[in-house]
């Protein structure tokens, strides 16, 4: 990549960011527009797609023909407590290498990335063999619904993208900064956020009666969050702890390796279950958030809700669950209740071009890495093409340490110019691999 490009692409994600996109309530009509304005200048065809007022999705195509190569990213950021920042969130500021502000990770950083290689594509004159199209989309940090969903239902030649890219796996380094793995999410957990709804009688608080509905609930909640259910191995994470096993300790190993049989071993399932992220690859999870109860100090409510944020495994069948999680609570006066439809979302392959592909453009960057499919505990858009049966395989190619990771969502976000210069080059090859 010549130095030009390179400086373009930090004025671009600086510009990016600068742009106020906090979710709620969104306003993403202007970034929509703003990159638009770029693709537009390179005659590239864009395509405003207007969800609500001020939310607007961005769908830029470049070549003609069937089966597209799809780059995902959204346009929306999690809000922020600005005096915790050392700098301006929505400054753009560069520093120590850096460029720091809301979403350069999660992942304005990401869709510049993808900008960039579609611009060097036109530029360069690349014949494709299939056309490569970028969506960028609102509202992915509040569920998608004016996002790819919106899309999604309103644009039906979505459905007929051969292979979608979008955020989620990475590349894992240690803390000293060298390789661990690549991982290439291929699945995540249903969404299946549920509320508890406990019903009583008032009354003054100086008078305590046994249908206090603050209390049913405890009971109800307490139930529930001193409950675990039992690890099991679904096929995808047992590969991936099998490729991990190449790059952990000795002492891991051997568990890795046989995942199946040591997670009924207490001792030795500690070595993975005690690592939060490994246990939520290997569980069905319930995690308490909200609790609602009372208006007064003196007044008995006659109804209180706790909120639970539950991630399943794939396979899981959330009715059965949610039968059990009844069950435990064993109280005809508490309400379970979803908060919303889980939508199927099954495995995507192993064997398509497009993860054959991160996997060969990987080897030439690391040769001999280890490359791994995993399971994204938390969700992403993805959730939405792969409910349709469209592949979708979430991975940025960031080099990350652990360190830099928990930078998503938190303070002092920042992406280092490094890394956006790495991702642009990443995707660039991959779309010769699978588009040329």
């Amino acid at each position: 990549m010549d130095k030009g490009m390179m400086e373009e692409a930090v004025a671009i994600l600086r510009d990016y960011i600068r742009i106020d996109t906090s979710n709620p309530p969104g306003r993403e009509e202007e970034a929509a527009r703003f990159l638009g304005g770029i693709l537009q200048k390179e005659g590239i065809a864009t395509k405003l797609l207007f969800s609500a007022p001020g939310r607007a999705n961005l769908l830029a195509k470049l070549g003609e023909g069937k089966g597209a190569l799809l780059l995902l990213h959204h346009m929306d950021v999690v809000p922020v407590e600005r005096e915790r920042w050392s700098v301006d969130p929505f400054g753009g500021v560069i520093k120590d290498g850096y460029i720091f502000g809301r979403g350069a990770l999660d992942t304005k950083g990401f869709g510049v990335a993808q900008l960039m290689a579609l611009l060097k594509l036109k530029r360069e004159g690349v014949r494709l063999r299939r056309p490569v199209w970028l969506l960028a989309t609102a509202d992915e940090e509040a569920g998608g619904r004016l996002g790819v969903k919106w899309c999604l239902e309103h644009l039906p030649e979505l459905r007929d993208v051969a292979f979608v890219l979008n955020e989620g796996g990475g590349i894992v380094l240690n803390p000293d900064g060298s390789l661990h793995h690549y991982e290439i999410s291929t699945a995540q957990k249903l969404v299946a956020q549920f509320g508890l709804k406990a019903r009583g009688k008032g009354g003054h608080g100086s008078i305590p009666h046994r249908e206090n509905a603050a209390e049913r609930l405890v009971k109800a909640v307490e139930r529930l969050t001193s409950w675990q259910d039992p690890p099991r191995v679904i096929p995808l994470v047992r590969e991936y702890f099998r490729n991990l096993a190449r790059v952990t300790s000795p002492e891991r190993r051997e568990v890795f390796l046989n995942l199946d049989r040591y997670i009924r071993d207490p001792q030795k399932a500690k070595l993975v279950l005690l690592e939060p992220q490994y246990n939520a690859m290997l569980r069905n999870t319930h995690t308490l958030t909200v609790l609602k109860a009372g208006q007064k100090v003196n007044v008995i409510p006659s109804q209180a809700e706790a909120l639970f944020d539950c991630r399943l495994l794939p396979d899981t069948d959330p009715e059965e669950f949610f039968r059990r999680l009844k069950e435990r609570i064993d109280d005809p006066e508490v309400e379970l209740y979803p908060l919303g439809p889980v939508d199927p979302s099954p495995p995507s392959p192993t064997d398509n071009p497009l993860y054959q592909a991160i996997l060969r453009v990987a080897q030439r960057k690391d040769p001999g890495a280890v490359v791994t499919p995993f399971l994204i505990a938390g969700a992403t858009d993805s959730r939405f093409f792969r409910s349709l049966g469209i592949p979708c395989y979430d991975f940025c190619p960031f080099r990350l340490r652990q360190e830099d990771m928990r930078l998503v969502h938190n303070h002092d976000e920042r992406l280092s110019i490094e890394n956006l210069l790495f991702a642009i080059d990443f995707i660039y090859e991959l779309i010769l691999e699978v588009a040329t």
